[in-house]
């Protein structure tokens, strides 16, 4: 595979399913509205790093979406494989630092505020460090970047908790990594989330007074 740059930006995302995405937002509004917010949020990210001039791929929970925005803006398509989380990320490092990348930052859709100068930020900083994090208010993390293949930061996490920044940063320092950050920023994965967002109240005020 030839490379256009040696930094790759790695997108995780789930197919916009009815049904499929934001379960726990959809608890509250519905599926359809659930459906709508997961739409809007993979718009926002794409629309919000539209101007990082790194490689970019995009890796689906399910089947590969033909001629959706992620294609339309440049991003090669692949599918994630594995049994959770950790394993799928895991997966997809080692088969993208395989194809040569020096440094491979990952995000997900749930983060409205992401932005290309945090991307920016996070290659920069693996240029001196082997691991960088972006810290979500909730206790994970929204960005994950990686100077080169560290399976072990993947392994013995409680996913989808509170404590999954945490426990990240302490199998970094047990591997003697060096560690950067990069802000705080807020996921949306609650009806609470969604209300105290600016993301919220611009695309969803309807959905404010529930």
């Amino acid at each position: 595979m030839d490379l256009k740059n040696t930094t790759l930006l790695l997108v995780f995302t789930k197919n916009p399913v009815l049904g499929k995405v934001k379960t726990r937002l959809a608890a509250a509004i519905g599926e359809d509205e659930a459906l709508n917010v997961h739409k809007a949020l993979m718009r926002q990210t794409i629309n919000q790093l539209v101007h990082c001039t790194c490689d970019k791929v995009v890796y689906y929970a399910e089947g590969i979406e033909s001629n959706d925005l992620f294609s339309k803006n440049g991003y090669r398509q692949e599918i994630q494989s594995g049994t959770d989380l950790g394993v799928r990320m895991k997966n997809a490092f080692t088969a993208e630092f395989s194809h040569g990348y020096q440094s491979i930052v990952i995000v997900g859709t749930d983060c409205p505020e992401i932005d290309a100068a945090s991307i920016s930020l996070a290659f920069l900083q693996l240029e001196t460090k082997d691991v960088v994090l972006g810290p979500a208010h909730d206790g994970g993390y929204y960005l994950l970047g990686l100077s080169a293949m560290y399976s072990a930061l993947f392994e013995g996490i409680a996913w989808s908790t509170s404590s999954v920044f945490e426990q990240t940063v302490e199998l970094a320092v047990k591997a003697n990594l060096s560690i950067g950050d990069v802000s705080m920023k807020h996921d949306i994965d609650t009806l609470n989330d969604l209300k105290a967002s600016d993301f919220g109240k611009v695309h969803f005020p309807h959905l404010m007074n529930q």
